[in-house]
């Protein structure tokens, strides 16, 4: 009887070793199957159906845009811009994190694309070289496009109007083409620092027209504008 209490504390050492030990060798097995550093042009995460979720990918190999799984513009064989891109079970892209650099112009986005169309949403920052000086503008973009054309819909009608041969033809079907609000993507909202050095909240009517503006100018001076359907100033604050 005197032996049963030893034989439980054995029993406990043994029990709280493993419970030490066991996360340990978990540890080690985990870091023996863990590659530290990878170089590579471009990365596809895949699911078990076979679909592409997921690129990360160098300028020279970035995937191109698609809608269920075909290429939105045929004639596009190169994206030449660095980041990660988002797809859905559809083979639709639905928007990524990209970064776009040269010595003239700059920019970095963080898009939301609209079911079978393009970015409605955006974090941007745009750069550009003016005349030596660097102009920059950045902030969150709200854009509104079409629910009944899709984004193949559209580029495949403006590669037919680009191919027109009759320049007087091909600029009344790009008047036609852009005079109708379905295929246009106008700015709703932006909230940030424009190019003039205006930071605020900028609101825009469907004919992407500037309806009103509240910011504060160059010189911290605080403004609000409004505007009619035209986008002609009635207000000045």
């Amino acid at each position: 009887m005197k032996k049963l209490p030893l034989i439980n504390f054995i029993l406990l050492v043994f029990i709280i070793v493993y419970l030490v030990i066991s996360p340990l060798e978990k540890e080690v097995h985990n870091w023996k199957n863990t590659i530290p550093e990878i170089t590579t042009g471009r990365l596809n995460i895949v699911g078990k159906d076979g679909n592409t979720y997921m690129v990360l990918s160098n300028p020279e190999r970035q995937a191109l845009a698609t809608i269920d799984g075909e290429l939105v513009n045929p004639e596009e064989t190169e994206r030449n811009i660095a980041g990660l891109l988002f797809f859905n079970e559809d083979g639709d892209e639905i928007g990524g994190l990209v970064y776009g650099i040269d010595s003239t112009d700059s920019y970095q986005l963080l898009t939301f694309d609209q079911r079978k169309n393009d970015q409605i949403m955006a974090l941007r920052k745009d750069e550009h070289l003016e005349d030596g000086e660097w102009k920059k503008q950045y902030g969150l973009l709200l854009q509104e496009r079409s629910d009944r054309q899709s984004n193949t819909v559209l580029t495949a009608e403006l590669i037919r109007i680009k191919n027109i041969e009759d320049s007087l033809l091909q600029e009344a079907e790009y008047e036609k083409f852009f005079s109708d609000p379905e295929n246009l993507a106008p700015r709703r909202l932006f909230v940030g620092r424009t190019f003039e050095e205006k930071v605020g909240l900028f609101l825009m009517a469907k004919n992407n027209k500037p309806r009103l503006q509240i910011y504060l100018d160059e010189n911290g001076e605080p403004h609000i504008e409004s505007f009619d359907e035209n986008g002609e100033k009635k207000m000045i604050q």
